[in-house]
């Protein structure tokens, strides 16, 4: 605001020059005094301005203009008491005098008064329509109370004279894009480029105004254009990094956050943003550094704990998992994302009974959470508690008929109950909809197995193998098949790769963790 309030310091005054070439009554050594402060004042040289201001405000005829550039020094000096009596007397003396108005409307301002202020710039339009300043000031007040399009019907005539300024710009930004039209929004970023040297307060301003309205291109361009501008700060670093994120820039915006870190290495929201992008790339053990980094700074934070407990869960280090996760949901007890992966970890951990009581709880406050029935439903089946597990998974399923694995869990509950064909027509309508579908193609190939319709049963397991090559469990089932169909060089062949393979399928916890995803 520094430099919009030094320009409505400025704008009395040059409308007070006017009165003064426009009143050639006024007497020639008070006319002198007063021409002379008004130019002093403008140089900076207040202590010198008062002075001739002071010769000026003995005369009559002088009296209320010398007011006025007392009254604006005053303001400068930041004597607002003063100030405000000097221009309200330099009002009733000269109703007509456009710059005491402005600047009373301004020590109004400055005191917080805008009830007081706002009546003044009514007043300034009526004796000059085409005053910017005033226009600026109301229209930023309607803008200010959420009246967007009042305030750009004020606007309007000036805005000429209000692209030429930073807050000019940012309040025509906020008028045009809380009115929906991002496209006028989207054209004031070339405004902004053309302005002579906005500070780069003002330029983050606009950009993150921008960024958060979606006009995301244009505020990256800004802060690109401050980047190359001068040395690079953490809040810019971070705010370029934050709009990478909202274009979807993945590796920029790490890179933005990792110099931000450069330059304040303890900055946790630039730890936490840093890690859930690594995370969401699957790159675990980059967002894992970032976690434990931002945990050793806040070590009792709930979301960094959360975080750092849940790339552990992905990454199967479950005793590091579960003690944060813990701890987490201890301080977050009523945030059922902190209950829900806590109980994640219990599944991983096989802490079955304590996966299904925090799940219990939560599913009796959500009922209705499709994904609390189906990672409840999942956790019974595991227990082995098959009816309640089918009632849970149905429940999901009506809830969100579009899910996946509550279909393939229900299959191997038929299954489990020995209806294999039950369960064979559940898993071939499941593939209908999700022909890529690993596990199902593995499950519906062994009880094809089972069924003798060994043609079949090849097809899916080979699908199964394609699809997840290092599956132990649809490798052996293959060999098996082999062997039944009398190949049995090739079926050894596939026994042998089956038992190499180091991954358990079922008995790890990354299996358990897809339980509990109802879209795996």
């Amino acid at each position: 605001m520094i430099r919009q309030r030094e320009w409505c310091a400025r704008a009395p005054l040059l409308c007070l020059l006017l009165v003064l070439g426009a009143s050639a009554a006024l007497a020639g050594d008070s006319r002198l005094a007063l021409q002379k402060a008004v130019s002093l004042f403008e140089q900076g040289r207040i202590e010198a301005a008062d002075q001739q201001a002071q010769l000026a405000l003995t005369d009559p005829q002088t009296r209320a203009a010398a007011c006025s550039v007392l009254g604006s020094i005053r303001l400068q000096q930041k004597r607002f008491p003063e100030s405000a009596t000097l221009l309200k007397e330099a009002i009733r003396l000269e109703p007509h005098l456009v710059g005491a108005h402005l600047s009373l409307a301004e020590v109004y301002t400055v005191q917080g008064k805008p009830e007081l202020a706002l009546p003044l710039y009514r007043r300034v339009l009526t004796l000059d329509p085409s005053n910017s300043t005033a226009r600026l000031e109301l229209a930023r007040s309607e803008t200010a109370n959420g009246n967007y399009k009042q305030s750009l019907e004020l606007a309007r005539p000036a805005l000429s004279a209000l692209k030429q300024s930073p807050d000019g710009l940012l309040m025509l930004a906020t008028d045009y894009l809380k009115t929906g039209d991002r496209d006028a929004a989207a054209g004031l970023a070339t405004e902004w480029m053309r302005l002579p040297d906005p500070s780069s307060d003002w330029s983050m301003k606009f950009a993150l105004l921008l960024a958060q309205e979606g006009v995301v291109s244009e505020a990256i361009d800004i802060l690109e254009g401050l980047k190359r501008k001068g040395p690079p700060t953490y809040e810019l670093a971070f705010n370029l990094a934050g709009a990478y994120q909202l274009e979807k820039h993945w590796a920029l915006a790490l890179d933005s956050y990792d110099q931000a870190l450069r330059l304040k290495p303890e900055a946790t929201p630039a730890l936490q943003q840093a890690a859930v992008i690594a995370e969401g790339q699957g790159e675990l053990e980059r967002s894992l550094s970032y976690w434990m980094r931002a945990r050793k700074i806040e070590p009792e934070d709930p979301e960094i704990l959360l975080g750092f407990g849940r790339v552990c869960l992905k990454m199967d280090l479950l005793d590091d998992a579960e003690p944060a996760l813990t701890k987490a949901a201890g301080l977050r007890p009523n945030e059922a994302r902190y209950q829900y992966t806590l109980a994640s970890a219990k599944v991983g951990k096989k802490q079955f009974e304590d996966a299904q009581t925090i799940l219990e709880k939560l599913t009796g406050k959500n009922p209705q959470e499709s994904q609390l029935q189906y990672a409840l439903g999942s956790v019974l089946y595991l227990e082995g508690h098959l009816a309640e597990a089918a009632t849970r998974l149905t429940e999901s399923a009506r809830l969100q008929p579009n899910q996946l694995a509550s279909y393939y869990y229900l299959a191997l509950i038929a299954r489990d109950q020995g209806n294999e064909t039950e369960a064979i027509q559940k898993l071939e309508k499941l593939l209908q909809r999700y022909p890529d579908h690993a596990p199902s193609c593995e499950a519906l190939g062994e009880l094809l197995m089972n069924a003798r319709r060994y043609p079949e049963a090849e097809e899916n397991l080979e699908k199964a193998v394609h699809l997840n090559p290092k599956s132990v469990k649809a490798n052996y089932q293959l060999g098996l098949l082999l062997a039944r169909m009398g190949n049995k060089q090739e079926a050894d062949r596939q026994l042998e790769f089956a038992k190499s393979l180091r991954v358990e399928d079922e008995k790890t916890s990354r299996l358990q963790l897809r339980l509990l995803d109802p879209d795996q």
